[in-house]
Order: structure tokens, then C-alpha cells, then sequence
């Protein structure tokens, strides 16, 4: 019984923090329109709101060496659900300004943090080949994806209907799912293991082979480089004035499509090396990252349509390459994790990925700055101008992990690398001897 539930912990963590994106589009709202954050702002929250990603480690320890009433589960996955309830709930009521955005995002991401530190180590402790890294990765992807589907559009409809406040109130709710769960479960109680410092570290420092620093400084730099998503949403909103439902619209086709990218990832690119699908996956993400600017440059007047079907067909197509490139991310990180200190490991390396998404954030915020591309206000126009030189420099940074390539380790075991080009990976073979222009999830 107890590994059945943990069976189905896993892929319900990851649906109820999918589910939570039915607030993605009041935050695009209400900070503009109710808390009127510049984009530097928001793209500052968007780092602040990585931090509790950031140090993921700190939270295994405690749940490792602290066991409350000699449980190292159940206590603080109810402590999760209700910070993250919480953090939605601060937001619903008292939040006025950047200050208290910030702490209730804080909040927030510190519960969704400490549940996913919990199924973190299971993930990782049984990926022992690419393959099943790359099963238990997109079963963690698709509940997510699903999560997010089933509340994608009504996200949109919600701020209309009831607004963007409301919409985090109902929002708030949903972490709660996850104290339920946490008080079902079944767990024994544990006494508390003598717990060595200096062996972990010793342990940590042995396991730091040139194979693994050349990968979490790929990770890293993958993640870090600069994003333009909240500038470009704010020019949606000013220029071409897409309404709440339509980002919901869009919401939609991105989640559904997105979950078709994790299929595709599954059955025909999981046998692949990781460099080749990297590889790829960088000169694909440039190239279909052309429509975009075709929404700032006008292109769907050339072709007769409106701005509206040109963003659906844009998200169509990129959607489904962004679930592509995050899952190869995740199995990486799996499959790089020593032996004996998988939990560690893929914390801290997990960590390093969100530290480069707030770089990526805060890298964002100084492009919008120094171009002084920002939204508009009661007082001010918006200004745009410049727009496409900052999502040109975001995209053209897509090519700075290109030269890492050759330093990352072979993921797949000597079995999967001798695996018939006929058979498809999915299948089991006998052993012989993871619309904006960009979708960035947190780890």
C-alpha cells in the first residue's frame, strides 16, 4: 500500500502545481494593471520567486536530519501545501505593491519548493537508465501539463468574469489538495539517523568529476541566459490588446500542444544521444522563434490575418519544442546523480538551474532598462520601440551552450547505446551482457 501512494505521489504533486497556473494570467494582469509594476519589476519578482527553487538542498537536509514527530514526510508535506496557500491567499487580500508581491510570491515558491524536494529523491533514485529517467520524467511533465490544461483556458475567463484578486483567492485553495493528500498517507515513524556533515561533503566533493562540472555549468548557462516574457506580454496587452481570455486561449494551446512535445520526446527521441538532442533543440528554438517577431513586426498584415490567429499559430508551433528542450534538461540531471547521494545531487544541481533562471530574469530586466522598453501607465505611453532588440539578443544567447556540448557525459547505459535503429525505444529490449516566447518552468 505504502508504494502505491508513492506511486501516485509523484505525479500528484506535479498536477497540483500544474493546476496553480490558472493564476498565471491574473499575475499578468494584476501586476500592470492593479499593483502597476514596471517590467523590471516583474521580471525581478519572476527571480525573487526563485529563491526558495534555489536552495532546494537546505530542505532535503532538514527533512533528512529534522523528521518532525519522527516523520520525514507527511509533517512537512502539509507544511507545503498550506505555505502555498498562503502565498495565493496574501496575494487575494493585502498584497498593494511590489513589496508585498514579493513576499507572498516568497511564500509561495517556498511550498511548491518543499513538495517537490519530496518527490525529488524518488525520481532520482529510480532513474537508472536514460530510459526510465526519461519515463519518470515525462509522467512528472504530463501530470503537470494536465494540470495546467484543465484550467488553462478558464485562467483567461476568470479575470474577466471575476478578476484578477478573486482568481488568486480560488487559486489558494488548490496547495490545500496537498495537505490532504499529506495526511493519508501512509509512513512509518523513523527514529533519527546519526547524520555526518564532513561525510556528505566528502561524499559531494568525490562525486565532482570534470563530467559532472562541465554538465552543471551547461545546465546553468542553458538556463541563464536573458528572457524578454514579461516586455513581450506587456506589448500584447498595450499594442495589440489581447484580453485576459485570449492569453487563457493561448494558455490552452500551449499546454495541449505542450503535452504532445512530451509524447513526441518519449517515443522517438529518447533513445537519442542528449548532445544530438540539444543540438537541435538550439537551432530549432531560433529558428521557430521567427513568428514572434512577426507579432512586433507586423507580418500578419502582409499575410491577411489578424494578430490573434498569428499568436495561436505561433504558440502552436513552439509549444511543443519548449516541452522538448526542459525534458532532456531533466533527464541530464537524473542520470549524472553519483550513486549514494542522488537526493544531494539532484537538489543541488536542480538548484543551479533556477539560480540561472532568475539570472535569466534579472538579465531581462537589465535589457528592458537600458532600452527603456516598458509599459504603459496612467501617466505614460508605452514604449516598444526597442522591443525587438531585446528579444533579438534573447534569442541570439540561445547559441552560447552550443561549445558545450562536446563536454557533456553519455547519459545511456552500454544496452541503450547498442539498441536496434528498429526498435523503438518504448518498447522493452533483451540486455545483452520537462503563448510567451519562451516557456521556462522551475526544477
Amino acid at each position: 500500500m505504502r508504494r502505491d501512494l508513492t506511486s501516485i505521489l509523484i505525479p500528484f504533486v506535479y498536477f497540483i502545481a500544474g493546476a496553480t497556473t490558472l493564476a498565471g494570467v491574473a499575475s499578468t494582469f494584476a501586476f500592470k494593471d492593479d499593483l502597476h509594476l514596471t517590467i523590471p519589476q516583474v521580471q525581478i519578482l519572476g527571480s525573487l520567486g526563485i529563491i526558495p527553487w534555489s536552495i532546494k538542498p537546505l530542505y532535503g537536509l532538514l527533512s533528512d536530519r529534522l523528521p518532525l514527530w519522527h516523520l520525514r514526510r507527511k509533517p512537512y508535506l502539509f507544511l507545503a501545501g498550506i505555505l502555498g496557500a498562503v502565498g495565493y491567499f496574501s496575494l487575494a487580500t493585502w498584497v498593494e505593491g511590489f513589496a508585498g508581491a514579493a513576499a507572498a510570491l516568497l511564500i509561495s515558491a517556498a511550498g511548491f519548493a518543499l513538495a517537490d524536494v519530496i518527490v525529488d529523491g524518488i525520481v532520482a533514485e529510480r532513474s537508472r537508465t536514460q530510459k526510465e529517467a526519461g519515463r519518470l520524467q515525462s509522467i512528472c511533465r504530463a501530470s503537470l501539463l494536465i494540470g495546467a490544461l484543465i484550467v488553462s483556458y478558464a485562467s483567461g475567463i476568470l479575470v474577466t468574469w471575476i478578476g484578477a484578486r478573486n482568481v488568486f483567492f480560488v487559486t489558494g485553495f488548490l496547495p490545500l489538495l496537498t495537505c490532504m493528500f499529506a495526511l493519508i498517507i501512509t509512513e512509518l515513524p523513523e527514529e533519527v539517523r546519526m547524520f555526518s556533515f564532513r561525510k556528505t561533503w566528502r561524499s559531494f566533493r568525490s562525486s565532482l568529476t570534470p563530467a559532472l562540472l562541465w554538465s552543471a555549468f551547461f545546465l546553468f548557462l542553458w538556463r541563464a541566459t536573458p528572457s524578454s516574457g514579461s516586455a513581450f506580454n506587456y506589448f500584447l496587452i498595450d499594442e495589440l490588446h489581447f484580453n485576459p481570455e485570449f492569453f487563457g486561449r493561448l494558455s490552452l494551446i500551449s499546454h495541449a500542444t505542450g503535452i504532445a512535445g512530451v509524447f513526441v520526446f518519449r517515443k522517438f527521441l529518447l533513445s537519442l544521444p542528449l548532445r544530438t538532442i540539444f543540438f537541435w533543440i538550439i537551432m530549432a528554438s531560433v529558428v521557430l522563434s521567427l513568428p514572434t517577431f512577426g507579432l512586433i513586426y507586423g507580418w500578419y498584415e502582409w499575410l491577411g490575418v489578424s494578430p490573434k490567429l498569428f499568436a495561436m499559430a505561433d504558440t502552436l508551433i513552439s509549444a511543443p519544442l519548449a516541452e522538448i528542450g526542459f525534458l532532456p534538461l531533466l533527464v541530464l540531471v537524473a542520470r549524472i546523480c553519483p550513486k549514494g547521494i542522488e537526493a544531494t545531487m539532484f537538489a543541488v544541481l536542480a538548484s543551479l538551474m533556477n539560480i540561472g533562471l532568475a539570472v535569466s530574469d534579472l538579465g531581462g530586466a537589465a535589457l528592458s532598462t537600458f532600452f527603456d522598453v516598458r509599459g504603459a501607465t496612467d501617466e505614460l505611453p508605452g514604449n516598444y520601440a526597442h522591443l525587438d532588440t531585446v528579444m533579438w539578443i534573447a534569442v541570439l544567447s540561445s547559441f552560447l551552450p552550443l561549445p558545450l556540448l562536446r563536454f557533456l557525459p553519455e547519459t545511456r547505459t552500454s544496452e541503450e547505446v547498442s539498441l536496434p535503429r528498429d526498435v523503438s525505444p518504448s518498447e522493452e529490449v533483451p540486455v545483452a551482457a520537462p503563448l510567451e516566447p519562451e516557456k521556462r518552468e522551475i526544477v
